[in-house]
C-alpha cells in the first residue's frame, strides 16, 4: 500500500511541508498555488524542518528592509506556534547525501524527501522539477503531494474545509 493510499486510510493527514509554504507566514510573495494549499492547512497535521527556515531566512535578506524584520520575527513565531517541528533521522541525512551525488543538486530538497520517506509522512512540494528527476532515476513519489492532490485527498475523506 502507497504512502497515499495509508494517508486516505488513516485517521489523521499527516504532511511535511516544504519552504515554498512557509514564504507567505514570513511575508514572501509565493505562487498562487502555495496560497491555496495553504488553506487546507487547518485539516490535517503541518510538519516542517529547522533548515527550511534557514533556507526562506536567504530570500528575506534579499528581499526584506530592516525596517519590517519585526513582521518576519512574527512569521516565524507563527509557524513555530501553528506547525510542528521535526527533526530528520540520521539516516535521511545519508539519503539525501547519496540523491544528491547522482539525483538532485539541492540537498534541501533532498533532506525533506528522505525525512518524509523515512517518517512515513507526505510531501507537499510545487517542485515540479525534484519530483521528475525522482521518478526519472526510479526513486519512489509515493509520498509526494502537490497542492491540487492535497485538495482532493481532502475533499474525498470529507473534510469541512
Amino acid at each position: 500500500m502507497s504512502n497515499k493510499e495509508n494517508t486516505l486510510n488513516s485517521n489523521e493527514i499527516r504532511v511535511l511541508i516544504d519552504t515554498s509554504f512557509l514564504l507567505p507566514t514570513l511575508r514572501i510573495d509565493t505562487d498562487k498555488e502555495v496560497l491555496e494549499a495553504i488553506k487546507y492547512f487547518k485539516a490535517i497535521k503541518v510538519f516542517y524542518l529547522e533548515i527550511s527556515l534557514m533556507e526562506a531566512m536567504w530570500s528575506i535578506i534579499k528581499k526584506v528592509p530592516s525596517e519590517k524584520m519585526d513582521l518576519i520575527n512574527d512569521g516565524i513565531l507563527a509557524i513555530r506556534e501553528t506547525y510542528n517541528l521535526i527533526s530528520p533521522p540520521a539516516s535521511a541525512y545519508i539519503s539525501a547525501w547519496k540523491m544528491y551525488k547522482s539525483v538532485h543538486k539541492d540537498f534541501i530538497d533532498n533532506l525533506l524527501y528522505a525525512t518524509s520517506r523515512e517518517l512515513k509522512l507526505l510531501l507537499l512540494t510545487v517542485d515540479r522539477a525534484l519530483i521528475d528527476k525522482l521518478a526519472k532515476n526510479k526513486y519512489p513519489t509515493d509520498n509526494i503531494i502537490e497542492p491540487a492532490e492535497l485538495a482532493k485527498i481532502l475533499k474525498f475523506r470529507n473534510k469541512n474545509i
